[in-house]
């Protein structure tokens, strides 16, 4: 498996899918991590959440009752009390009994198989969320993912931290909302390597000068066949979608044609 610095670079199209295939399976659990593997998909996002016992858990919201039968934060919970609850249910029957699944436990899925991206929070500066970074980047080079994992952001300062604990690792830089500066003059200030934005953001001026500048973009979030027409008429060189088994048809017969 190439790093993922010589697969952008030689791959005219990546296909991200978000939070696992969220759209057909429970997000950030197994089973959505696999589905996106058994679609095709380039590339996994996912999000990391920290219980009370310092555990780092694959996660989205800070609150526990959207996607699971608990309740309260997240964060005021051991990975004991995480591991127990239902994570599939909501979602769907099929899916109950699914857990939340441990960071250990989701790379082992995807390490191998597909590129990754996890997604830092807009984080608190404080020494634990530090802590919290410094563990998480740790997980991915004790697992020896470093060449194949790129951090993404609105959180730059976050992403500056990441730069400062090893200059090889590779950051996104998400475009805050009304933020009107130039995808480099973001990345420039924060030493990301790519820059990502939603598709109603998405400007023929961002994409020239993400061009100008050797920039990598990617869009989100891309979920029908006109969507990701539009963004690939656009420029861009990847999309993150929920429903990445259609957007990887689709993308397929494009192929083809051209």
């Amino acid at each position: 498996m190439m790093s993922l610095a010589e697969y952008v670079r030689s791959t005219p199209f990546i296909v991200c899918a978000h939070r696992g295939a969220s759209g057909i399976a429970p997000e950030n659990t197994v089973a959505s991590l696999q589905a996106a593997i058994d679609t095709g998909a380039m590339m996994i996002e996912l999000d990391v959440q920290v219980t009370s016992d310092n555990a780092l858990v694959v996660f989205h919201d800070e609150h526990l009752e959207r996607t699971t039968n608990g309740h309260g934060d997240i964060r005021a919970c051991t990975l004991s009390d995480v591991r127990s609850l239902d994570a599939g249910s909501w979602f769907d029957a099929r899916f109950a009994g699914e857990h939340v699944p441990l960071l250990e436990e989701a790379l082992n899925v995807i390490k191998g198989r597909v590129y990754l991206n996890i997604e830092i929070k807009p984080l608190t500066v404080n020494e634990q969320a530090a802590r919290n970074i410094h563990n998480i980047v740790l997980s991915i080079i004790n697992a020896g993912m470093t060449d194949h994992t790129v951090f993404a952001s609105f959180d730059h300062h976050a992403l500056l931290f990441i730069k400062s604990l090893d200059g090889r690792l590779r950051t996104i830089a998400l475009n805050v909302p009304d933020d009107e500066r130039l995808p480099h003059e973001v990345t420039r200030e924060c030493l990301a390597d790519g820059y990502g934005c939603s598709v109603a953001e998405l400007t023929p001026e961002r994409v020239e000068d993400c061009k100008e500048h050797n920039i990598p973009i990617g869009v989100y979030t891309v979920n029908t066949p006109a969507e990701l027409e539009y963004v690939i008429d656009m420029g861009v060189q990847g999309v993150v979608s929920n429903y990445p088994d259609v957007i990887m048809a689709h993308y397929r017969t494009l192929s083809f044609t051209a």
